[in-house]
């Protein structure tokens, strides 16, 4: 069972491709929201979207995502970099109670299909591309902590509200007492990060 007090928010980014140089262009950030958020670093777009599930009989199913453009600044990118198809796509849940923890939930897509009518930019998500993922996908970083705030694998239980996912920082493990728990690897020499 879920629990909070706080609201849980669906966020969007879809990353503008060029087709012709495959360089990212920009990044689209939208919130399903009544008003815009920053969550870690980034200012996400209050925006009118949903994602829908079909399965299809014999088939593999389909995801759709539907955004309200009433600005046209979708389509006006769908026109622009080649209708969108190829175009990276991040979904994420997080806690609007703590817009510094990673999410609680995300999934990668790639655009496979693309259509827009009227006001409503449509897309059908794809399984991400396996050629551009990362592999090994985690890192082992030096100075950073991996795990979410006040999860079972950090296991800080006490009353601070925050964290800056550091281990020797003024908001770290060991101003939170935690340093036993820190999700970082301290021991790498060197640039600080290893893949593995």
């Amino acid at each position: 069972m879920v629990a909070s007090t706080s609201p849980f928010l669906l966020l969007l980014e879809v990353g503008i491709v060029d087709p012709t140089t495959y360089q990212l262009v920009e990044t689209m950030r939208l919130v399903s929201n009544d008003e815009d958020i920053a969550y870690r670093g980034n200012v996400y777009v209050a925006a009118d979207f949903d994602l829908g599930l079909k399965h299809v009989a014999n088939g593999l199913p389909e995801i759709t995502l539907n955004i309200i453009d009433t600005s046209r600044a979708v389509q006006g990118r769908m026109q622009s970099y080649g209708g969108g198809v190829g175009f990276p796509v991040t979904v994420m849940i997080i806690n609007a109670g703590d817009l510094n923890s990673p999410p609680d939930q995300q999934e990668f897509f790639e655009i496979i299909g693309a259509s827009s009518k009227d006001y409503v930019a449509t897309f059908t998500l794809g399984a991400e591309n396996p050629l551009t993922m990362r592999f090994p996908r985690r890192l082992q970083r030096k100075d950073y902590c991996s795990w979410r705030y006040k999860s079972a694998d950090c296991g800080y239980t006490g009353s601070m509200p925050s964290c800056d996912y550091t281990l020797q920082g003024p908001n770290g493990c060991a101003a939170h007492g935690n340093s036993i728990n820190f999700g970082g690897c301290p021991g790498i020499i060197g640039t600080g990060v290893r893949y593995g």
